[in-house]
C-alpha cells in the first residue's frame, strides 16, 4: 500500500507540473457549458446575423431541460472523448521513452501497482472535472430552461461516468503496446469510435454493449423512460473495463524490458 500511495502521489505531482489539473477541467467545463448557453442565445444570434432578410421573425421551439442536458452529453461524447484520449496518451509512453520507467522498476515495484496508480489518478481527475462541468451545465439549464430533477441528473451522471472510465482504460491499454503518443491517440479514438457505431451496425447485440451508454444516460434524464437492458449494459461495461485492466497488467509485464 505504501508503494501505491507513493506512485499515486507522484502522478498528482506530475499532473500539476503539466498543468493538467488546470486545463483539463477548464476545457471540459467549456465544452459542457456551450450547449445550454448557445441554445439560450441562439434566437438572438440569428436575429443579429446579416444573412436574414429584413423583417424576418425567428421562432424556435424552446427545448426542455432534459433535452438540453441530453444535447450536452452528446456534445461531450464526441469532443470530450478526444480530450480524454489526448490527456491520457502520454502517461505511460513518456516515461517509457525518457528512461524514467527503467529507474522506477529498478525498485521493488510491481506492474499492477504501477498501472493502478496511473489509472486511479486519471479516473479521479476526469470524473472530478466531469462532476464540476455537468453540475454547472445542470445549474444553467435549470435557470435558462426548465428544471431537471436531481435524481434524473444523478442517474445519467453515474451512467456516463462509466463511459469516461472506459475511454481512460482503453487509452492506457493501447499505451502498453505502442511507444508513440500519436499512435496511442489514433488507435484509441478508432477503438472508441468503433464501439460507438456498434449501435448502428449490429443494433440487436449493441443494446447490451458499452455503445449504448450514451443513450442510456440521456434516457435517464427523462423520468418517464426506462431501459430494460440497463443492468446488462452496465455489467458488460464493468466486465470489459476489468478485463482490459487485467490484460494491461499482463501485457505490461511482457513489454517492459530493461
Amino acid at each position: 500500500m505504501k508503494r501505491f500511495n507513493a506512485l499515486f502521489h507522484k502522478e498528482w505531482v506530475e499532473a500539476w507540473r503539466e498543468k493538467k489539473l488546470v486545463w483539463l477541467p477548464a476545457v471540459i467545463l467549456l465544452v459542457t457549458l456551450l450547449q445550454p448557453i448557445s441554445l439560450y442565445f441562439m434566437p438572438t444570434i440569428l436575429e443579429n446575423s446579416n444573412s436574414l432578410p429584413p423583417g424576418a421573425v425567428i421562432e424556435l421551439p424552446i427545448p426542455s431541460g432534459a433535452e438540453v442536458l441530453a444535447g450536452t452529453l452528446s456534445q461531450l461524447h464526441t469532443i470530450g472523448t478526444a480530450i480524454i484520449v489526448l490527456a491520457c496518451m502520454n502517461v505511460i509512453v513518456q516515461e517509457r521513452n525518457n528512461g524514467s520507467l527503467m529507474q522506477l522498476f529498478s525498485r521493488p515495484v510491481n506492474t499492477a501497482t504501477y498501472i493502478f496508480s496511473k489509472w486511479t489518478m486519471l479516473v479521479l481527475l476526469h470524473l472530478g472535472a466531469f462532476t464540476i462541468s455537468y453540475g454547472a451545465a445542470w445549474y444553467y439549464t435549470n435557470i435558462l430552461f426548465s428544471d431537471v430533477s436531481f435524481s434524473s441528473v444523478w442517474k445519467s451522471f453515474i451512467i456516463y461516468c462509466l463511459w469516461i472510465v472506459l475511454v481512460i482504460t482503453v487509452t492506457l491499454f493501447v499505451s502498453t503496446f505502442l511507444r508513440r503518443s500519436g499512435g496511442v491517440a489514433g488507435i484509441s479514438i478508432l477503438i472508441m469510435a468503433s464501439i460507438a457505431i456498434l449501435s448502428t451496425v449490429i443494433p440487436d447485440i449493441a443494446i447490451y454493449l458499452p455503445s449504448s451508454l450514451l443513450n442510456l444516460a440521456t434516457e435517464a434524464l427523462n423520468a418517464n423512460k426506462g431501459n430494460m437492458h440497463m443492468g446488462a449494459i452496465l455489467a458488460t461495461t464493468i466486465s470489459f473495463i476489468a478485463l482490459l485492466l487485467l490484460t494491461m497488467i499482463k501485457q505490461f509485464e511482457k513489454s517492459v524490458k530493461f
